[in-house]
């Protein structure tokens, strides 16, 4: 055999083999105070922290890079930009975000028959300004709960609807083991089978820009 050919051949194979074999690890955390997040893989390691509105990236423990995710806040006005979320709009999409709600979970099932769960907790009380959307989005949300259970630790999932607040809470903590090379595979499955221009439509319509 040729030895230039073992000499390309064997760095492919090296490579082949560590993403397919090789872990990537994330931990995630959020609730009204922290929002952290974080992706390990190879040595290499992202953390983002919303509270602080940070991103860093390490390399073997050791941090290279930093920097800020604020904005400078601009003071031009601009008629209309309020970002207050337009529930009416919420209401009239419902198909598509119940199916894009649907498709995620699954895919989330899937990848979880492939994943080593280490720590996972949800806490999330179901809230909107409408009490008819908080019950639908509730119903919809404890029928999905109900395909994860024979996946997650007893009582690791704790829906409540609140028809007094007008605003969801979230209580979240996972973290979990996979193989790099299937994370990978169910990321563009899925990002295939969203409905992606009707998505975009709809969250660019969400949020009120002018008035």
């Amino acid at each position: 055999m040729n030895p230039w050919f073992i000499l390309i051949l064997a760095p492919v194979l090296i490579l082949l083999w560590t993403l397919f074999f090789s872990h990537i690890f994330v931990h995630l955390t959020m609730n009204d105070k922290t929002r952290k997040f974080s992706l390990n893989w190879l040595g290499c390691g992202i953390y983002l922290d919303w509270s602080s509105q940070k991103i860093s990236f390490y390399l073997f423990n050791l941090k290279i890079l930093s920097s800020s995710l604020r904005k400078k806040k601009m003071q031009v006005k601009k008629a209309g930009k309020t970002g207050k979320v337009n529930y009416i709009i919420l209401w009239q999409k419902k198909e598509v975000l119940v199916k894009t709600l649907k498709i995620a979970f699954k895919s989330f099932v899937n990848m979880l028959k492939k994943t080593k769960l280490e720590r996972f907790s949800l806490s999330l009380r179901v809230a909107t300004p409408d009490p008819a959307l908080t019950g639908i989005v509730y119903g919809g949300l404890s029928s999905l709960s109900y395909s994860l259970q024979p996946f997650l630790p007893l009582g690791a999932v704790y829906l409540y609807p609140d028809f007094q607040a007008e605003t969801p809470r979230t209580d979240l903590e996972i973290s979990l083991k996979t193989r790099f090379f299937y994370m990978l595979w169910v990321g563009v499955k899925t990002f295939l089978l969203l409905p992606k221009i009707s998505l975009v439509k709809t969250m660019r319509k969400l949020f009120i820009k002018g008035r």
